[in-house]
């Protein structure tokens, strides 16, 4: 399998409505359009008339049209000719569907599957999207380690004095990467802290898993007293997508749940919800800022001083390598 042959969440449905949206998947422009009757259509974002994007043309009925000379293309990317009726023009179109509030766009053909984000008990909180100006495996790398929290985070991690005393242990399999860590949390803010019911003191528990068709990792994350027999208020899973934009971009799509213990609907969590997917939002950014300023964006590990954390990113990159790209796996030795 190549990296397209995968499904990738390129767009929030709510984003995709009259005119239609270029992105880009793996270096490939392909434009998203939704077809008068609610279906929803992927094709190649290049007119193979005179090359003009298709994303800045219109939608007329089921089909995509070209704002350069009026041809148009439906869905399976067979085209029409306005002024050579009887020329055949079809273009490279692409399977597409609408899962849990995403556009997922693959190449045609194949027996991959959309990951299911069904989370039975959790109220959805957000949705969102952000660009990380780094490629695929310096993105992953970097949601998943935690010894960057004691730093660069303000809610979701570690106190960075007491570091040492965090326990982490990776459970990889052929397919995924599992790594559970527990330890000391970092200071929240006060009010933070009090509505989830964290104290100084407690410990963090983030336990992770990541998939590599497509590229994603299910985060839990959980606060529970020292002894274990006071867990916080609300739990939080966060499904965290990968989507290559080029070799040097990556799209993060995460799609946040939370799971509250309170009285009520929802656990009164819609009442709070713009409260968390500003503070979701806050900490993706806080990533995003962080690798803008990586001295190399090499996306090898030779030369670099890793720590026992850091085991994670060979494991990861092994897989990414045979099970997302297709290509043939070698060992990637992290001390």
């Amino acid at each position: 399998m190549g990296m397209l042959d995968h499904w990738h969440p390129v767009l929030r449905s709510r984003d995709l409505r009259r005119k239609p949206v270029g992105v880009k998947v793996a270096g490939v422009p392909i434009a998203v359009f939704r077809t008068g009757s609610g279906g929803v259509g992927a094709v190649a974002d290049a007119c193979p008339h005179r090359r003009l994007k298709l994303s800045v043309g219109a939608v007329v009925g089921d089909r995509l049209r070209c704002q350069y000379h009026g041809w148009s293309f439906d869905d399976c990317g067979r085209g029409e000719s306005p002024s050579t009726p009887k020329l055949s023009a079809c273009t490279t179109s692409y399977d597409v569907a609408e899962r849990f509030g995403l556009v997922w766009v693959k190449a045609r053909g194949g027996r991959a599957e959309i990951p299911d984000l069904t989370t039975p008990g959790y109220l959805h909180i957000c949705t969102l999207e952000h660009l990380i100006p780094a490629p695929l495996e310096l993105a992953v790398d970097n949601f998943n380690e935690i010894e960057h929290s004691g730093t660069v985070h303000a809610t979701f991690g570690y106190d960075l004095d007491r570091m040492h005393e965090v326990r982490v242990r990776f459970e990889p399999t052929d397919t995924t990467v599992r790594v559970v860590n527990v330890g000391p949390t970092k200071r929240i803010n006060p009010v933070f802290g009090l509505l989830l019911n964290v104290r100084n003191g407690d410990l963090f528990h983030d336990d992770w898993t990541t998939h590599f068709s497509p590229v994603y990792s299910v985060f839990d994350h959980w606060w529970t007293s020292p002894d274990g027999s006071r867990e916080s208020m609300v739990r939080w899973r966060l499904y965290v997508f990968f989507v290559p934009v080029d070799e040097t971009t990556t799209r993060v799509v995460s799609v946040t749940f939370a799971r509250s213990r309170y009285p009520g609907p929802g656990g009164a969590l819609r009442l709070v919800r713009w409260l968390f997917r500003r503070k979701i939002d806050e900490e993706i950014r806080a990533d995003v800022e962080m690798l803008r300023h990586l001295a190399d964006y090499d996306a090898g590990v030779e030369g670099m001083k890793l720590s026992r954390f850091d085991r994670v990113l060979g494991l990861t990159r092994e897989r990414i390598k045979s099970i997302y790209r297709g290509e043939s796996r070698t060992s990637l030795k992290v001390a």
